[in-house]
């Protein structure tokens, strides 16, 4: 007797309609970077005795560029820090509103306005970021508009060189 063996193989039904799963994720992304000049903001003293003394100067000429993906019901925020506390002085900073190049302008969030900048905690300038870009021209991004002031009756004023640190972070969902 002899017995032929054929090779086995599975092989899945032939039809019609085939089907496939497919797993489609959505990998977010938060990038923020700082474009434009150095900031010196200066508080200058008088030319001449009896002149005024500047108590506040303000600069715009620097962007915060960013690129945000997100899932559909996630929104990110924007907040910034001051790396020490200031003598005599304060240091304001306000994203304004960016350029036209911005991709999806409707998800950029909400402009918290002029905050007065902290070493002991992060204030909030943007929140409500969805998936948006800014671009990576000169003049992309959110206008940073920085405002240094002397405080009122302050006793004494001294200057600083400091680091302001931008962070783009996930916002918790709300639950309701």
């Amino acid at each position: 007797m002899i017995i032929f063996l054929m090779p086995f193989a599975a092989i899945g039904q032939d039809s019609r309609v085939a089907t496939q799963d497919v797993s489609l994720q959505v990998a977010g992304s938060a990038l923020l970077a700082i474009s434009g000049p150095a900031v010196n903001l200066q508080l200058s003293g008088a030319a001449e005795a009896g002149d005024a003394i500047a108590k506040s100067v303000e600069n715009s000429a620097t962007r915060l560029r960013i690129s945000s993906l997100v899932n559909a019901d996630e929104k990110r925020a924007i907040s910034a820090k001051i790396s020490e506390a200031l003598v005599g002085t304060q240091l304001y900073v306000e994203l304004q509103e960016p350029n036209t190049n911005f991709v999806y302008p409707d998800n950029k969030g909400t402009l918290k306005g002029q905050q007065l900048l902290d070493s002991e905690k992060e204030i909030t300038l943007v929140e409500g970021i969805g998936t948006c870009w800014s671009g990576k021209e000169e003049g992309d991004g959110y206008i940073i508009n920085y405002t240094y002031k002397a405080i009122p009756n302050a006793p004494v004023l001294k200057s600083a060189t400091i680091t302001v640190t931008y962070t783009i972070s996930l916002v918790p969902s709300d639950p309701s």
